[in-house]
């Protein structure tokens, strides 16, 4: 709640600001369908590396603000859910082997601002800041059997996993005009992001059998907090239309976004994380006027 607070916050304040500026002014909404391809499926000895990739709708507004004929500031807002399912094959371990059902459900919301100069007709630097912040919900039914396929563990978990990160960002924009009232623009950004990784996992149902000694536990959990730090690249090519003197502007673009995650700290005593891969990208269509 304190989020959208501020996110709303700040485009009043922007708007209410135009007229005392005298400055020019574009507002609007922002939709695609995007799939996450999330860095945990690359957490060893987690049975995640078959996780699907997450798909949803995500949306927000969008508000740019023209200084001068060179210099303008823009702020753009997603969020929404994506989710996914999944049937994990039976693994084969030393001396054992698992298998299960996995359900995933996370809620992502970022907020990018940035000020540009352009700096010729057709390109423009920027200097951004990004906020990231995702909650994930990973629910499973996992059965494990010993070697002899006996059953030995059967365990029902929730897991929450929650990841605010934020930090800068640097690109290059182009843009070019064609035919009659088309464009075409493209940004390409650096981006450097640290944040925090929390995992809250809750054991709903553990039944294990152990040494012919069957036990059931309820409602137990464990709490664990790293520190992260993601370094990647968004690139976000468009083709537009701007409709005229109705004011209206209509975008039809492609996002990817690329962040190689490094976590702080051991996974488990004196193992240390592996450097993962984190995939955002998906279509969207942007309504401005």
């Amino acid at each position: 709640m304190k989020l959208k607070n501020l996110l709303f916050s700040v485009i009043i304040i922007l708007v209410v600001s135009v007229p005392v500026l005298a400055v020019d002014f574009i507002v609007g909404v922002k939709a695609g369908y995007y799939a996450w391809d999330p860095y945990i499926k690359d957490v060893p000895g987690s049975g995640f590396s078959e996780i699907d990739k997450g798909v949803g709708v995500l949306y927000g507004p969008v508000i740019s603000v023209l200084f001068t004929e060179n210099i303008s500031a823009s702020l753009a807002g997603l969020t929404g859910v994506q989710s996914t399912h999944w049937l994990s094959k039976v693994a084969s371990h030393e001396d054992y082997y698992t298998t299960g059902t996995f359900y995933l459900e996370s809620r992502r919301t970022d907020i990018d601002a940035a000020l540009s100069y352009r700096i010729h007709q057709n390109f423009k630097l920027f200097l951004g800041y990004k906020y990231q912040y995702i909650v994930s919900k990973l629910r499973y039914t996992e059965l494990r059997t010993d070697s002899s396929l006996v059953i030995d563990e059967i365990d029902v978990d929730d897991i929450e996993i929650e990841t605010p990160s934020h930090g800068p960002a640097l690109g290059i924009g182009y843009s070019l005009p064609f035919g009659k009232g088309f464009f075409v623009t493209a940004n390409l950004s650096g981006l450097y992001i640290r944040g925090r990784l929390t995992l809250d996992e809750s054991w709903k149902l553990r039944y294990s059998l152990g040494f012919n000694d069957p036990h059931l536990n309820e409602g137990s959990s464990k709490e664990t907090k790293w520190d992260t730090e993601q370094m990647g690249v968004n690139f976000e090519p468009s083709i537009g239309f701007s409709a005229g003197e109705s004011g209206l502007i209509f975008t039809l673009g492609f996002r990817y976004q690329w962040l190689r995650t490094k976590i702080d700290g051991d996974l488990e005593p004196g193992t240390k994380w592996p450097d993962m891969d984190d995939y955002l990208y998906g279509v969207f269509i942007s309504v401005l006027y």
